[in-house]
């Protein structure tokens, strides 16, 4: 069984959403359909997340799983050959069933709210929100930066709190640049609950209209409130750029080892930029073991060419079960094998 990681661009316009559902007309129905032609049985494909009926995507991933072999060339080449014209497959590559998961190794994403703050533009049709007013690009910069780092969204999303209790997300940045009578407002995080970008994009905007103040913004924020912050931005303006990946070591339905990002628990001095440099220039990389799903800190991978070894390990059983995958990575990317007598600190 070999497993495919795909890159997708698609127009949402005609779409209701990624996500397959019963009597829709989505995304992942019509890969799903082109794949069943291709290899004669259903394929059920899962992405990095899902996006909503109207929105676009330039990066979004999904991988799925498969028998049948052929070049990364050749899967490109059938999955185009039989898609609709508003979507594009950008790039098939062949990953490590074992390490990869379209949804679990998600590093960042980037989403891209484009307003048009001129005169309509008809090309600009499910591509940008249209806005009538003037908006003051000063205040939404304001606005924008009080909604980075670390909050409680619960004002700022639809997803229920019967489906997750924790709405405590981070935003990493949101960049606004103004090109001529376009906004572009830049969404960076590890992941959003439904419809916060666009409802933080119609917070700013409000802003920018002069409807709201900045100090209704963080009131919002602290409200943790459903009822205050109504508006939920046109799905046309949001587009889905990339979505980035963290490197992986080991991984079972208990637990993982990759690189450490945004939000874990930092060791020494270090930084989440020194660390990536580490790893991506080979240089004594460390690396951290967490559970599967709380992602809470279980130990840490020092890796050397001369030693390798895990410190402060909280849970020895994930440890010996990891154990072969940690090595495999370790010999693959030409660093000591663990030991573990002796080598547990």
């Amino acid at each position: 069984m070999k497993r495919y990681k795909c890159t997708v661009a698609y127009s949402g316009m005609n779409y209701q959403g990624w996500q397959s559902q019963r009597n829709g007309n989505t995304v992942q129905e019509k890969i799903e359909g082109v794949l069943e032609n291709i290899t004669g049985t259903h394929i059920n494909i899962t992405a990095s997340g899902r996006t909503d009926a109207g929105v676009n995507a330039r990066g979004q991933v999904f991988m799925f799983d498969t028998d049948l072999e052929m070049s990364e060339r050749k899967w490109k080449g059938a999955l185009n050959g039989h898609l609709p014209e508003d979507i594009h497959i950008i790039s098939v590559e062949e990953a490590d069933p074992h390490l990869f998961h379209a949804r679990y190794n998600v590093r960042l994403k980037h989403y891209d709210y484009l307003i048009n703050d001129g005169e309509y533009d008809v090309f600009l049709r499910g591509q940008a929100c249209f806005c009538p007013v003037p908006l003051d690009f000063e205040v939404m910069k304001e606005a924008a930066k009080l909604l980075e780092g670390t909050h409680d969204f619960t004002a700022f999303n639809s997803t229920p709190l019967s489906e997750k209790p924790d709405q405590v997300r981070t935003v990493e940045k949101i960049v606004l640049k103004k090109e001529n009578d376009l906004i572009r407002m830049s969404f960076y995080g590890k992941g959003f609950l439904r419809y916060q970008v666009r409802m933080m994009s119609a917070a700013i905007m409000e802003a920018g209209k002069g409807k709201i103040t900045t100090k209704d913004i963080v009131s919002l924020l602290e409200s943790k409130s459903r009822e205050k912050a109504k508006k939920n931005a046109p799905a046309e303006g949001l587009t889905l750029v990339e979505v980035e990946y963290f490197e992986m070591a080991a991984l079972n339905e208990h637990g993982m080892v990759r690189e450490f990002i945004l939000g874990d628990e930092i060791p020494g001095n270090m930084t989440i930029p020194e660390l990536q440099r580490r790893l991506r220039e080979k240089d004594s990389p460390i690396l951290c073991m967490t559970g599967r799903h709380d992602q809470s800190l279980k130990g840490i991978l020092y890796c050397g060419k001369e030693e390798s070894y895990l410190k402060d390990v909280k849970d020895t059983v994930l440890a010996e079960e990891l154990l072969p995958e940690m090595n495999a990575w370790l010999l693959k990317n030409g660093y000591a094998i663990l030991n573990f007598e002796g080598r547990i600190l």
